[in-house]
């Protein structure tokens, strides 16, 4: 009976030497000698007590117990070197899950600047509204959610957001600071335990009576669609409009009037945080927001802020 696992190191001369079928070959793939494959392979014979090779004049051929172990071990050697190359892969893949509207309007357009800044982090992006369970699913190593939550998988607290209308370039343009009669697009947040901000509390900082049309959207990012097209004013946070903005596909509506909105935050495992791609991402995520909320802070819709 085996008292104890035999070396590693015999284990694999063994395997080498059996796949290959020489000890000289074996040596040459683990860069060792002859003599040692043929040491670490009789140690193993002995920890089993039983024969795997027969040695010849000129060659070596395995036993039938010698077969049947081979092929295990070379099963087995092939799998701990397939999960080496994945984890090596792993620590250069950074998989991120966050909601779809901070995926599409903030994060993916500058995706590019972030692999300009790490090349070798691969960034592979995943949106979703639903919690994650870090814990379980590991394969997820940040996820960004809004609004709320603290604990002890709340890594960062990104800038709080500013809420504004913003509506095409034509029609902001063709309003002229008018809102009489406007169609106000907003989005009925998924989940029940987050208030959305009502377009009733914009109305009320511009110290407007008149009547309005709303419509409601599911998701923010067809309210930007419908805004871009021209059907009415979304009621928008300025991090997601920034880069909108930018391009000139959105224009601010009363950039004057702004109400507080919530913050975006940043999830992960405590015992990851220092994690070389986990950390560099932080620091450019709350980097670039920093850039959304310096610029609006220093800006026009920041007058009317409480």
């Amino acid at each position: 009976m085996i008292q104890a696992m035999p070396s590693l190191i015999s284990l694999r001369a063994f395997e080498a030497a059996a796949r290959l079928g020489s000890f000289k070959q074996a040596a040459e793939e683990l860069s060792v000698t002859p003599t040692a494959v043929s040491h670490h392979i009789r140690g193993l014979e002995e920890a089993l007590d039983m024969q795997l090779f027969v040695r010849e004049t000129r060659a070596v051929r395995l036993t039938d117990t010698g077969k049947q172990l081979a092929g295990r071990l070379t099963i087995a050697f092939t799998e701990i070197s397939d999960a080496l190359a994945d984890v090596r892969v792993s620590e250069h893949v950074l998989t991120v899950t966050t909601t779809p509207a901070f995926g599409a309007l903030w994060l993916a357009p500058r995706l590019e600047e972030f692999q300009k800044a790490y090349p070798e982090i691969t960034l592979r992006l995943e949106t979703g509204t639903a919690p994650v369970d870090l814990m379980r699913d590991r394969r997820i190593d940040v996820a960004i959610r809004y609004g709320g939550g603290d604990g002890p998988l709340l890594a960062r607290t990104l800038p709080p957001e500013r809420i504004g209308l913003f509506g095409s370039e034509k029609l902001v343009s063709e309003m002229d600071g008018r809102i009489d009669d406007a169609t106000i697009l907003c989005t009925e947040w998924e989940q029940p335990d987050l208030a959305p901000v009502h377009p009733d509390e914009w109305l009320q900082a511009a110290q407007f009576e008149g009547q309005t049309t709303i419509r409601n959207f599911a998701q923010e990012h067809h309210v930007v669609q419908c805004a871009v097209a021209g059907q009415g004013l979304a009621l928008l946070s300025n991090v997601l409009a920034d880069d909108l903005v930018a391009r000139g596909l959105l224009a601010p509506f009363r950039p004057d009037v702004s109400v507080p909105g919530r913050s975006y935050n940043i999830l992960c495992l405590p015992e990851r945080r220092r994690v070389r791609k986990i950390a560099r991402f932080i620091e450019w995520l709350e980097h670039g927001l920093s850039q959304t909320e310096r610029v609006e802070t220093t800006g026009p819709m920041q007058a009317n802020s409480p």
